[in-house]
């Protein structure tokens, strides 16, 4: 097991946490941090990649989706009422 330092501006913040009951341990509220940052990082590199896209000329015009996304709304509707009948 690794021994993590945990910084003092922030050892209160994690105690609580935890006395919370929100977590469990120290681990615990560390790990969830480290999910949160794997996700920021994810989605930092999603929308770079959605940045390129548009630059590159690759976009759908809002009109466009607005379309697609009303479409697909009646899609649903349309499901879930022949599956209530």
């Amino acid at each position: 097991m690794s021994f993590v330092e945990i910084p003092f501006d922030l050892q209160q913040f994690v105690q609580t946490a935890v006395s919370s009951g929100a977590f469990q341990s120290e681990s615990e509220v560390l790990a969830e941090g480290l999910r949160l940052l794997q996700r920021r990082e994810q989605l930092r590199r999603e929308v770079n990649e959605g940045i390129s896209q548009l630059e590159r000329g690759e976009g759908v015009d809002g009109e466009e989706v607005f379309r697609r996304l009303d479409a697909r709304a009646v899609q649903i509707a349309q499901k879930a009422g022949a599956s209530d009948a």
